[in-house]
């Protein structure tokens, strides 16, 4: 359904699709599981569960607003490239939340907290994982931790100050509710990220191999340093020829997990258009690397 089309009209179809899917799981899921079943989660759906059990305003307005700081913070930080990615999510999550608040329904007809949280826990992953398809983001914690490391945490991992952000809002909300509802945001953030694995990579295992080919000597020292430095893997590089062109290229590998690939994918995106790279699962890895199986094992596979 999300495979790239040839012509203007179906790539102009293809992005308005993944933006209305990836909305529409994310804004029904809140209005319609979360908030009627006392819930919260990570990211910036927590913090306005946080601000709107202290102020009675429109949720939708608040998530409207938090976010117009976000893209705004990224233009002036990280520049237009930034802003590209999150403002359609950035439009039409809240437009959407305006729209469900004023629907009188509840997907379930009486509370269980444990049911919620897997529902909110596989909708968020969809609305993530259709979003990362299309190269968009609505300009939540990962927008923020981009900005973050740009600015102050240049030797932090991007992943590493995105989860110390959204485990102190899953922190926060077991003073301001509870802390079973902060056990359970937890519970639905783990869903949300097999979900979005499964969604971008595919249910094919813990690590993936990428290998890249970049346009330019240049932009393959910069993506071989974003990947040691902010997401922290090896890289090994070799030397290849396209037959046809009879160019040589140096050829990027990198063995990592399906959501770190899909990182490094965003970024090859924004730094070089014209690369060529290929993502394959690996069923077992053996070595010293990070959550890599230790070879010296028998029963390890």
């Amino acid at each position: 359904m999300f495979r790239s089309p040839k012509t203007k009209a179906g790539k102009f179809f293809r992005e308005a699709l993944i933006v209305l899917v990836s909305a529409f799981c994310g804004s029904s899921v809140q209005i319609f599981v979360m908030i009627p079943n006392g819930m919260t989660s990570g990211g910036i759906p927590g913090v306005v569960r946080i601000i709107t059990h202290f102020f009675p305003v429109s949720y939708s307005l608040v998530y409207y607003s938090l976010s117009m700081v976000i893209l705004i913070i990224a233009y002036f930080t990280m520049g237009k490239g930034e802003v590209r990615r999150i403002i359609a999510l950035g439009f039409a999550y809240p437009i959407m939340l305006f729209i469900f608040e004023h629907i009188d329904y509840e997907f379930l007809s009486s509370p269980d907290p444990l049911l919620a949280s897997l529902l909110i826990g596989v909708f968020y992953g969809l609305a993530t994982g259709v979003g990362y398809i299309g190269g968009y983001s609505s300009g939540g914690t990962d927008s923020i931790s981009r900005i973050l490391k740009f600015k102050c945490f240049n030797h932090l991992r991007t992943g590493d100050i995105q989860m110390a952000i959204d485990m102190t809002i899953i922190a926060i909300s077991a003073f301001v509710f509870d802390t079973n509802i902060a056990m359970y945001a937890l519970v639905n953030a783990f869903v949300a990220a097999k979900v979005i694995s499964m969604i971008t990579i595919g249910y094919s295992g813990k690590f993936v191999q990428f290998d890249i080919i970049a346009s330019s000597k240049e932009t393959s020292e910069e993506i071989t340093e974003y990947i040691m430095k902010d997401i922290g893997r090896a890289v090994t590089s070799h030397v290849s020829r396209g037959e046809y062109t009879k160019e040589e290229r140096r050829t990027l590998t990198v063995i990592c997990t399906p959501s770190e690939s899909m990182k490094i994918k965003k970024y090859i995106a924004n730094k070089d258009a014209h690369a060529f790279a290929t993502v394959m699962p690996i069923s077992m890895v053996w070595g010293l690397g990070k959550g890599f199986s230790d070879i010296t094992e028998v029963d390890n596979i």
